[in-house]
């Protein structure tokens, strides 16, 4: 069953999750696998939501597990990953779901909803609009990311978001050393610098993917031309 398959490869990472998540995490995977409205994550096998993305996400407590009161805001939620498992795996953190696509964050309103979450909050906005609001600018304790862009557009869309002491994490598959480099280079603008790049070890009964973990402190406040307008980032991003 997927859902032990879950609960195994967590507790090989040392995440312990109780009867009563791993209830809410599988019907989370229902949500995902049968929501008719839209298309939010590519895929609507169940077992392959599981393994290949409930898994995969909780992979982010492997580089530093959450305190209780702290915050994360996960950038280009999408279907809310990685967002909502670590939230059902942490309910004493705040976690704020950020997307600009406004199907999907119906759809997050209705799995918040129905699984009755309520660390999770939904915000409706484009990164880089988010990055200047006063209740948002500098106020995350850690801003997650999961295949959203290259590494110097993820640094920017997350650096303005969070508080100086506080870290990025954005998920990678394949991450090139020229990527990574270019990665860097973009921090020396934002305030932030390379903490640690981790690869992601799976148990041998699941499928082996290449993935990494790319973590990035923030040591200074944000320059204040930061962000820049939407859609820069990507056009003409840094370090290159």
């Amino acid at each position: 069953m997927a859902i032990e398959q879950l609960r195994f490869q967590a507790e090989s990472w040392g995440i312990r999750l109780n009867r009563s998540q791993l209830s809410i995490l599988s019907a989370y995977a229902d949500l995902l696998a049968g929501y008719q409205l839209a298309n939010v994550i590519g895929t609507r096998h169940r077992e392959k939501i599981v393994v290949e993305h409930l898994i995969d996400s909780l992979s982010c407590l492997t580089v530093g597990d959450l305190k209780s009161g702290e915050s994360l805001v996960d950038v280009g939620t999408g279907g809310g990953l990685p967002g909502i498992p670590l939230g059902i795996a942490r309910p004493e953190v705040n976690v704020t779901l950020l997307e600009a696509t406004e199907k999907k964050v119906r759809f997050l309103e209705y799995a918040r909803a129905e699984l009755g979450l309520r660390n999770l909050e939904i915000l409706h906005a484009r990164a880089e609009d988010a990055g200047r609001k006063p209740g948002h600018r500098e106020a995350f304790d850690l801003a997650t990311s999961r295949a959203l862009a290259a590494l110097p557009v993820i640094v920017e869309y997350c650096a303005p978001l969070v508080r100086p002491g506080g870290k990025i994490l954005a998920m990678k598959g394949s991450l090139s050393e020229e990527e990574l480099s270019k990665g860097i280079a973009a921090s020396h603008e934002l305030g932030i610098q390379l903490g640690d790049v981790r690869e992601v070890k799976y148990r041998t009964q699941l499928p082996q993917k290449e993935r990494r973990l790319v973590v990035f402190d923030k040591v200074s406040t944000i320059p204040g031309r930061f962000p820049r307008r939407v859609g820069l980032a990507k056009k003409h991003p840094l370090g290159t």
